[in-house]
This record gives structure tokens, sequence and C-alpha cells, in this order.
């Protein structure tokens, strides 16, 4: 049964973009001009071209097809144009005089979800590589027609293309095992060349670059190598790398607020190095929610998601407001958690740590007086810090999923007496902690683990599980998984007496399920589980809360709940199918008084409880 509820639209408290990406062009009388590729993860990515006189914006919104990102473009100086690869798996073009953004077709049907980059052979000709497929498709703009030739590495993710002005074609296959493949355009013929770099012992460094002289080359820990054709040569040294493009006047350019992910301000250098500051009147549609937080003032705070963009709404005044960076990282805050009247933020990419104070002036830096202040990466391991619980033992702990190309997470705490971080790793073997709880009655925390690494790899485990660890012994004391079949454990909600909620991911024989189980920490036993069948829940996300008698979790269809001690589930409420947000993507959610707050695509949302 479905409890008839409302939600409330609040707003939307970020409008700004991503994966942003200038090229000089012209307009369609010929002028020199900037054209901006910018993506919006609430709505539709979009060029924007830029009059670098008076800073005017034209800005043309891609398609259905075009996806919320364009992770690469290029202008093509053959054919006068913009060419896009989008999260949607598709290419795209932009011509001047047109004035749309078209789709020219997808780039390798039920392989490549996105493009990894983009190069622009001598004869015109586009190599695109892909994820997840690490795959290589070439595409004809005189002909219309797309070359698919397939895999480039049979265990690697990610292929990024470059072609060399002697038209070699090659590129790096990551990020597991970082190496160059080289292809023959006409036959298909590839294989691996050169030295191999490995993520996961951080042992060797492989780059393909493409020099000044239009050649490609390798960089690496056994030397370098210029690649031609389908072999490699050893160089002594490299040439210098491309030079940074240019305007026709030899004018370059270079954003003023990239650090704070604004793209608002853009100085344009002549070549006698005086600069003119160009004040951008764009307007994007609006940036999707990633998480919500309570803090310790009784406001709601949360981040969007690529950029990482810190907001803040206070129920009392209805202000909503968005304050700009708290990180610089730039993509999205996992975790947060209060401790003496302060919020700590845990941020992808490089699992960066930051703490605001909300009762001083905002004004985000890496100083010791910076309000937030960052203080830098966790460790060297961490990149995705999922969940996070502060005050057992003084101290903020966080459980984070490992770099790309890398297996095994830790378990990390920062001292903030002293300013320290101290990391826990191999908890389990080759997983990763991806949720965390406190039960403060045994004053132990609870961690899941989940089979992943960091993106980019393949399961090696054979099952996730749980860990309770002593915070002021600092060690586990104990570790199993309850004779559960466990791929990742999403969420985990502790409720008092020794019992938690727990959200479980399984995957057996390629079949995905979720279930909520709950979990009897004192008895170590699994008390009930329940599977969250599809329709009507769907996949879950994190975001288990408490309220009341019961427990709230999310899937990407609405929000279910169960009464405390059971897993007897019901939707308490559903996300419209009519609705402009085709489903949930809130990693989590807050609750004051009995209002239920979280994310709905880029808009703010709250139901009430009982």
């Amino acid at each position: 049964m479905t409890q008839q509820v409302n939600a409330i639209a609040i707003g939307v408290p970020v409008k700004a973009v991503c994966w942003v990406k200038e090229f000089a062009g012209t307009d369609p009388e010929g002028k020199p001009c900037l054209y901006a590729t910018m993506g919006q993860s609430g709505s539709r990515f979009f060029v924007l071209r830029i009059d670098i006189g008076t800073g005017k914006c034209a800005k043309f919104s891609a398609g259905q097809e075009g996806g919320a990102f364009p992770p690469v473009a290029i202008w093509s100086r053959s054919g006068n144009c913009l060419y896009i690869g989008s999260y949607s798996g598709h290419l795209h073009r932009f011509i001047p005089g047109l004035e749309k953004v078209e789709t020219i077709g997808a780039i390798n049907p039920g392989a490549a979800n996105f493009a990894c980059g983009i190069a622009e052979h001598p004869d015109g000709t586009l190599f695109i590589g892909s994820h997840p497929g690490c795959d290589l498709t070439r595409y004809n703009p005189e002909t219309g027609n797309f070359t698919r030739y397939g895999r480039m590495d049979p265990d690697e993710m990610y292929f990024y293309p470059m072609a060399g002005a002697d038209g070699t074609v090659a590129g790096m296959a990551k990020v597991m095992r970082p190496h160059v493949v080289v292809l023959d355009p006409e036959t298909g013929e590839h294989r691996a060349v050169g030295p191999v770099a490995d993520k996961n012992s951080q042992q060797g460094q492989v780059e393909l670059v493409k020099a000044s002289d239009g050649l490609l080359y390798i960089k690496s820990h056994e030397g370098n190598f210029r690649v031609s054709g389908m072999d490699i040569f050893p160089v002594k040294d490299l040439p210098e790398p491309m030079p940074a493009p240019v305007l026709p006047d030899g004018s370059t350019w270079r954003w003023l607020d990239a650090d704070i992910f604004e793209y608002r301000k853009l100085a344009i250098i002549s070549p006698n190095g005086s600069e003119r500051i160009l004040n951008l009147d764009w307007e994007g549609d609006g940036t999707e929610i990633f998480m919500c937080h309570t803090g310790p003032d009784g406001k709601i705070y949360g981040s969007s998601v690529l950029p990482e963009h810190f907001f803040s709404f206070d129920p009392a005044s209805g202000r909503l407001k968005d304050h700009g960076a708290c990180s610089t990282a730039g993509g999205e805050a996992y975790s947060m958690a209060n401790l003496d009247g302060r919020i700590y933020i845990g941020s992808y990419p490089g699992a960066k740590f930051s703490v605001y104070d909300p009762s001083r002036p905002y004004r985000f830096g890496t100083d010791r007086d910076a309000n937030p202040r960052e203080f830098g990466r966790i460790d060297d391991v961490s990149y995705r810090p999922f969940s996070m619980v502060a005050g057992p033992a003084g101290k903020v702990w966080i459980a984070s999923v490992p770099d790309y190309g890398m297996w095994e997470g830790t378990l990390a705490w920062f001292d903030p007496q002293t300013e320290k971080f101290h990391s826990h790793r191999h908890l389990l073997p080759d997983c990763s902690p991806t949720a965390l709880t406190y039960l403060e009655e045994e004053n132990l925390l609870l961690a899941g683990l989940a089979m992943i690494g960091g993106s980019g790899t393949v399961p090696r485990a054979k099952n996730g599980g749980f860990i309770l660890w002593d915070p002021d012994r600092d060690a586990a004391v104990w570790k199993g998984d309850f004779g559960l079949s466990i791929y990742s454990v999403v969420d985990i909600c502790a409720t008092g007496r020794g019992l938690a909620h727990a959200l479980i991911r399984t995957v057996e024989a390629d079949q995905e399920t979720h279930s909520l189980a709950l979990l009897d920490m004192r008895k170590r036993s699994v008390v009930s589980q329940t599977t969250l069948t599809r329709p009507p829940h769907g996949y879950v996300n994190p975001g288990l809360v408490m309220h009341n008698r019961h427990v709230y979790g999310f899937t990407h269809r609405g929000i279910f709940r169960a009464p405390l001690g059971t897993t007897d589930v019901e939707v308490y409420w559903e996300l419209p199918a009519d609705g402009d947000v085709p489903e949930l993507s809130t990693y989590s959610a807050t609750v004051i008084d009995n209002t239920l707050y979280f994310g709905c695509g880029h808009k703010l949302l709250s139901v009430s409880l009982p």
C-alpha cells in the first residue's frame, strides 16, 4: 500500500556547469569567437558561443539524445565545426550558422556509454574511444558512416585515442594497467605496445602525448618512445608539447573562476600581456542534488553533483542559497557529519576533506582561516568517501572506495584536535567499505563492505561483508557476512539496542536484486530480510534515515519505510510518472522536525512524516 503523501518542491539551489572546454572558432559571419561546451547534471549539455569583444553569450542546448554531460569535444579545422561526445553515448555536431546541436548517431550501440576522447585524423575522419567497452570507433564526416573496431583491450574499460600528423592512430587503455594500443585503421588490427603500469600497486607510469611536431610519443617509467604506425622506437628526449590554442590575433584566454566552478569570468590576454575581463551572461538550467544533511544550526546543507557546490536551506525563513565551492575536488560531496558545531565534508574525486563552521562567514580556501577549509586528501588510496560518522573516540570516521584501477578502500579517521589522518586498508580481501554507522550503546562502528574496487575495475572478491570496529582500540573486533550474498552494502542505519537496518545489493547469475535486512549485532545474526521487488521499488539508493517509529529509504522510484525492528516494507511516496525528473538519484536525505528533505534531480523536495 502506498501512503497518500505529496512532495513539496522547494526550489533549485544550484545552476552550475561542469566538463567545460573552450575552443577558438568563428561565428556565422566568420568573425573570431570562442565556443564552450558545458554540462549540467539537471538538464542537457549545451554549447556556448562567446563574443570575445563583449562577453555576450548565445546558448544552444542539446536535444533528447544529448545527455547531461559532454565529457569530450574538439574543434574540427577541416569541418570548421564542433564535434561533441556525450554521456548518452552519442556523437553530436555544432556548425556555426545552423545554430543548433545536431545528433549524428550512437557511437557504438550497446557498448559505448560515453566517449573518453575524440581525435581528428589528417584525413578528416574522427577516432572516438569509449567507456565501458574500451572500444574504438571511426566516423567519416563525408559519408556519415561509422566503422566500429571493437575492444582495444580485453580487460580495461576506458580508451583515449590520439591521431598523429603522420596518420598514426594510438590510444591509452586504462585504468588498471595503463598502456598504449596501436591500430591499423585499414585492417582493424591492433596490439598493445610499450611499457605497462600497474595502478593498484602504484608501480610505473605510462602517458601517450602528442608533441609540437604533431607526432605521438610514449612517456614512461621505462623511457621515451616515438609511436609510428604499429611500432615504437626509443628516443632520448621528447619534443616540446603542443602549444596552447590561440585566437587569430595571438590572444589566449583563461577562466578566472574555474577553481570555484563558476565559469562566469573569462580573461582575454593579448600578445603584449594586457588582459580584458569578460563577464559572461549565460544561465544554466539546474545542477542535480547529490546529498542533503542537517547541520548543527538546524539548517539543511547539501551538495550538487558535477560540479560540487555547497548549498543551504533554512526551513524557518525559506531561504535557499548556493554558497559555491567547498572543496577543490569539484565532483560531489559523498558524505557529511557534524562534530562540535562544525560540518565535516568528504568529496570526490580524491576523497578531499573539508570542514565548515556555520557560525562564521563563508570563504572557501585551504588556509587556516578559510571557511570551509580544505585539508586535502584523506590518504593516497581513497577516492570516493561514501560514508562518514563523527564523534566516536572524538574523531571523524570515513569509509571510502579507492582510486580508479585500485582495489581495497579504506576506513580512515581524522582527529580535529591534532588535524591528523590515519587509514586502515585490507579490511576484507579485495573489498571496500561503502557504508558506516555507529552503534552508540555498544560504542562500536559497523561498516558494510562491497566487492567493488575503484572505477574501471572488475570485482575480485567472492562476497562483501561487515566489520565491527572498536573506535577506542582502533581495531576490528568482528568480521563476517551472516551467510548473506552481498555484492555491496548500500547503506546502514543503526536503530538502537544493537540493531541496524542494512540495504544490500546482490548480483547472482547477472541478476541484480536489492533487499532490506535487519541485523542484530549483539547476537551477530540476521533478524529478517525483505526483497525490494521491482516494481514498485526499483534500484535502491543510499539514504536510510530513522524517524519516530520507522526507518525510511530511497529507491530510484520513490521512498519506502519499515517499522523499527522489522523489514515489513511499504511504499511511502512514489515519484510521479508524468514528472519532469525520470528517477531519483539522491545519495542521502535528512529529517528536520517531521519533514524529510531530499534531492530529486536538480530540485530540493520535502515530504511530511508522521
